[in-house]
């Protein structure tokens, strides 16, 4: 082979080796495996080389650099083999602490038929929160540069709770445009409710100094290459968005290490934060976290090592073939059955398999635990702690207090949709909660717009008990009617041809609108506003004009008093 052929072998093996590292970043350890598969690669490309500018009469040092990258390639295979859960499987069922309650899970939850306190509910789902957001970031200048993550986070900010995610780049070709700009911020979805009504309100929050580090970015922008260049021998877990309470953004990354063998049962030891503006990176300690963090350790790794906890009780052997003893939690359930149209979770798009709810002011993951033979009923449940990685396994127990099983998610969210076939509505993941010492499952019900149009309420222990309304507290009351308790409110209405409450006193006010939202309840679009820190609902019908009406307007309402609402039965602009 000619010299000048040799040579352009030579650096195009050299340009590949160049390029699959800059594509891949693997951390420069041996603990890595990607960094194992890239010494493989760099092996056979120099071994490529060698052949080539090798005469025949040196032919055994061609053959001696394959021999030496085939070696390797088997040593490799045999550490991934010494490093696998065949023999790891005691070690990797160890990592997650998990504390087995004594209590019932109502018993540490609080009971939400106290008058507001289903106001901390969060019931706006990813599917909403990402149909939302999509809808305020159109209104964007040069909207067609950016996409939303899918992410949404539900994070607590500023005494409130939203979930957040980051407005990206929507392709190399709209980063080309965007990058001087930078990404303009990140959208918040109010993710509770307000008098028992889902205010479904999204907000776009344009920063002073853009966005310039993110995973939706390329070259130097790009979030894992930046950090990669800070810190090359990392191994790093998923990395995710939060904002401190003055609303500034940053990424949240857990630093990985294996615990067992060169590359076995990886787990987060210490995590990166890292500002989404300046690119500034600084490491903590698990136990030397910010208060602003909501999440330290991500979603996909706390459910790998409660899935590693459930999984591994009796060994490698026992979860592959006889499943003795062994659960599954609602996440790895639909995981394995999210294609499957013969079981319920296959058929629910809205199937998570998890929720994040929130448990003394602190957000948490939420998964249902069921056994690996039986997935139609939930044996108890699992509440994470998202910035100590500390789970709680609560069982469900009987009134004897004997261990038993209550209904499966999606059973609960099959149970409800049966109560509004007629509408096409579908349920929403169910959060557990505590009702009148009941431990319940509550769901919102969505249109085919995806907007949230009802609410339910199911009995977890018999899920024939389900309940559905327009707003929350009247679901509560029908509810807690059908468990012979008593209702929250009085919701009894002596109504005429238009729906009023005609023993409700009549009362008027004029004030100025501080927020506005809307949703179609029963086919009709509804206006919500909020005039000196009370609720008022508005009907399409009583002015069309409405729809043109924005905050700081001056309004004259005249209402009766509903429950937790302030109806509308007149109203006009000044």
């Amino acid at each position: 082979m000619s010299k000048l052929l040799s040579t352009i072998i030579t650096v195009l093996m050299t340009g590949i080796c160049a390029l699959v590292y800059y594509l891949a970043l693997p951390a420069l350890t041996i603990h890595s495996a990607g960094f194992w598969w890239f010494l493989v690669i760099c092996l056979v490309c120099l071994s490529i080389s060698i052949t080539c500018f090798c005469s025949e009469s040196f032919g055994k040092v061609a053959g001696a650099s394959w021999i030496i990258t085939i070696a390797f390639l088997v040593l490799f295979g045999g550490f991934g083999l010494a490093s696998s859960m065949l023999f790891h499987s005691d070690e990797a069922q160890q990592v997650a602490d998990v504390m087995e309650s004594d209590h019932l899970i109502v018993e540490d939850f609080p009971d939400i038929t106290a008058e507001d306190s289903f106001n901390n509910l969060p019931l706006v789902d990813l599917d909403t929160a990402n149909m939302l957001g999509d809808k305020k970031v159109a209104q964007l200048k040069h909207a067609s540069w950016y996409d939303v993550d899918d992410e949404y986070n539900l994070i607590q900010y500023q005494g409130k709770y939203y979930r957040l995610s980051v407005i990206d780049y929507g392709g190399y070709w709209k980063y080309k445009k965007a990058k001087y700009d930078g990404l303009p911020g990140y959208v918040l979805v109010s993710a509770t409710s307000r008098n028992g009504i889902v205010t479904q309100e999204a907000t776009v929050k344009q920063l002073d100094e853009a966005i310039r580090y993110s995973p939706g970015a390329f070259k130097s922008h790009d979030l894992r290459r930046h950090l990669r260049s800070q810190y090359p021998f990392y191994i790093f877990d998923e990395s995710y968005m939060e904002i401190d309470e003055e609303g500034v953004p940053y990424w949240i990354t857990g630093v990985l290490r294996p615990t067992a063998g060169l590359f076995g049962v990886k787990t987060v030891t210490s995590f990166i934060v890292t500002s989404a503006q300046t690119g500034d990176s600084q490491e903590y300690s698990i136990g030397d976290a910010p208060e602003w963090i909501d999440h330290i350790f991500s979603l996909t790794y706390l459910m790998d090592i409660a899935k590693w906890h459930y999984g591994y009780i009796g060994g490698f052997w026992n979860n592959t073939f006889g499943k003795t003893d062994v659960w599954r939690t609602s996440y790895y359930f639909r995981d394995e059955h999210q294609n499957d149209s013969d079981s319920e979770a296959g058929k629910f798009a809205n199937f998570f398999g998890y929720s994040s709810i929130i448990q003394d002011g602190q957000v948490m993951f939420y998964t249902g635990l069921t056994a690996a033979n039986k997935a139609d009923s939930n044996l108890g449940w699992l509440i994470i702690d998202t910035s100590s990685g500390k789970m709680t396994q609560y069982r469900f127990k009987n009134e004897k207090g004997e261990d038993a099983s209550g209904a499966e998610e999606s059973s609960a969210q099959v149970a409800v949709e049966q109560l509004v076939q007629s509408m096409n509505y579908e349920a929403t993941f169910p959060l557990p909660v505590n009702i009148a010492g009941e431990p319940s499952y509550i769901m919102c019900l969505k249109g085919k717009a995806g907007l949230i149009q009802a609410y339910a309420v199911c009995n977890i222990d018999n899920y024939s008990i389900c309940v559905q309304a327009e707003t929350l507290d009247k679901a509560l009351n029908q509810y807690l009617e059908k468990l012979g308790k008593d209702a929250i409110y009085d919701t009894t209405e002596d109504a005429d041809d238009d729906g009023q409450n005609l023993e409700a006193e009549v009362l008027e006010i004029t004030g100025k609108v501080a927020e506005i939202y809307t949703a179609e309840v029963n086919g009709t679009t509804q206006f919500y506003y909020v005039i000196g820190n009370e609720l008022y609902r508005s009907s399409i019908k009583l002015n069309e004009l409405q729809v043109t009406w924005k905050v700081g307007d001056e309004l004259t309402v005249t209402f009766y008093e509903d429950g937790a609402l302030r109806v509308v039965t007149d109203i006009k602009k000044n």
